[in-house]
């Protein structure tokens, strides 16, 4: 079967588990073949604000580019957010021969939820009753933005890659910058909606440079 054969099966399961699962819970369809425009399917956008044509988040670029697809077909249950509200997240990883073709999300809104258990435990220490909450575990790390825009997506993947050379642009050589252009590219950064600029700016280098720099690799 080809990919889009494949994806075509899961597109009736959007707006079946929309209805299943109710209104509180936003379903999404990737489509990896296209990254800025991976969203092929989704039932109760408003949550996050998305729709059809917009662009895969950071989580789903990490599971593609670190290949993390390779030893699970799925992750439960991890922490989101979006519009300042928490959101507990499932993605199933679709594949086609071992590769990853896309993802199907659920993103289940627990505002509401969180917001009961932080009045109950306000009401517990108005009560003098903290030791019965006292066992809490930390809550766990977000792991995902469901609504980054993809000049903020850019702005954070450019940041953390220079960052990790733990030299200021400034002080780096041509060979080092040339090389985080091309690992930006690798990741599929430069081709993102005003990436270029950003990467030029946090550089300092020119956006003639940038393309000079990926034409020459391709050469």
């Amino acid at each position: 079967m080809t990919n889009q054969e494949i994806l075509s099966i899961f597109r009736p399961f959007v707006d079946f588990l929309g209805s299943a699962l109710g209104e509180n819970v936003e379903i999404v369809l990737h489509d990896f073949s296209d990254p800025e425009h991976s969203i092929i399917a989704i039932a109760h956008g408003y949550h996050s604000g998305r729709k059809i044509g917009d662009p895969m988040t950071d989580f789903a670029r990490e599971v593609k580019n670190e290949k993390l697809y390779l030893s699970a077909d799925f992750k439960a249950n991890y922490r989101a957010v979006s519009k300042e509200k928490e959101y507990l997240s499932s993605s199933y990883y679709i594949k086609n021969n071992g590769e990853l073709i896309g993802m199907l999300c659920l993103n289940s809104n627990t505002h509401s939820a969180n917001q009961l258990v932080d009045s109950v435990r306000k009401l517990f220490q108005d009560l003098n009753l903290g030791f019965m909450i006292s066992g809490e575990k930390e809550k766990d790390k977000i792991e995902e933005s469901l609504d980054v825009p993809i000049v903020s997506l850019a702005k954070s993947i450019i940041e953390t890659t220079v960052m990790d050379y733990d030299i200021a642009p400034e002080r780096m050589s041509r060979d080092e910058k040339m090389k985080i252009v091309w690992e930006l590219d690798d990741q599929g950064v430069t081709q993102m909606k005003g990436a270029v600029f950003e990467i030029a700016k946090q550089l300092r280098i020119s956006e003639s440079t940038i393309y000079r720099y990926i034409s020459k690799r391709k050469k």
